[in-house]
């Protein structure tokens, strides 16, 4: 069985955004502890940035995993299974 509760961490260099796409469901109040737990467990610094110990001029980018979502082969248009 797959671990739910898992998050999706990523970073744009052009942008200086670091992105986290949350699991479905997750309550606001949990955000705290998520951005805790990354950048104290040592998985933003394992982030390509410049400076890996801390987030200073870096921005968030937090949003919930959708639902619903189709993936689309952008050379054909079609739908990808």
């Amino acid at each position: 069985m797959a671990n739910e509760k898992v998050a999706g961490v990523g970073y744009s260099k052009a942008k200086k955004t670091i992105e986290v796409v949350v699991p479905n469901g997750t309550k606001t109040t949990e955000i705290p502890a998520i951005i805790g737990g990354l950048i104290n467990g040592g998985i933003i610094g394992r982030l390509p940035r410049g400076c890996n110990t801390c987030t200073s001029g870096d921005h968030w980018y937090i949003r919930e995993q959708l639902d619903e979502v189709i993936n689309v082969d952008l050379n054909t248009f079609a739908a990808v299974k």
